[in-house]
């Protein structure tokens, strides 16, 4: 698969076989196409906790808040949850660079996992002080992103936003979730 098609089927899950585990080796690979990431200044300031177990997901999961535009619905249900998770730790004083750091390096994690046969979804939605107390965080770094893992248990579509049409995710009768995006004619200033 070429990147062009990695990032064309990368998208976004929210429902996952929770029952279907991660592999400790291919979490660590994960964090590892993180560190390899360009960071400002080369500083490489992110940290990250990777969680598979059970009790540690159980644990994190009431934390996260999971689909703005799907008012109605409470986040994925048991057998639906996912099968492990990433934690992004940046420095709690943020430098202006940090997020734009953290937000390379999720993409990182989202391509390599996709890459694997894993879904992702990254969270920015949850309760940083309960988050920091589970993790037991590090005097110093504040947790920035969550990111979801598991393999998937949705189809996702991508769909191309008509003229005036609204960017929100939706879901049809049969559970696939549709995201619009812009074509390129929109997003290119000429």
């Amino acid at each position: 698969m070429d990147l062009f098609d990695l990032c064309m089927h990368a998208r976004t899950v929210r429902r996952f076989r929770e029952a279907l585990g991660i592999d400790p080796a291919t979490a660590l690979g994960l964090v590892e196409a993180a560190g390899l990431a360009p960071c400002a200044g080369n500083l490489q300031e992110l940290r990250y906790v990777i969680i598979l177990d059970k009790a540690g997901r159980e644990a994190l999961f009431p934390l996260l808040s999971w689909a703005a535009y799907l008012k109605d619905w409470p986040g994925p249900g048991e057998g639906e949850r996912p099968a492990g998770y990433v934690v992004i730790l940046a420095p709690s004083e943020e430098k202006p660079f940090t997020r734009i750091d953290a937000g390379i390096a999720a993409g990182y994690i989202t391509l390599d996992a996709h890459a694997a046969g894993l879904g992702t979804c990254i969270l920015m939605s949850f309760d940083r002080a309960g988050m920091g107390s589970l993790l037991c965080v590090p005097e110093g770094l504040s947790p920035i992103l969550v990111i979801a893992l598991g393999e998937p248990a949705e189809e996702v579509v991508v769909e191309t936003l008509p003229p005036g049409g609204h960017v929100e995710y939706w879901r049809d009768s049969e559970g696939v979730h549709h995201v619009p995006k812009r074509p390129v004619s929109d997003l290119l200033i000429t």
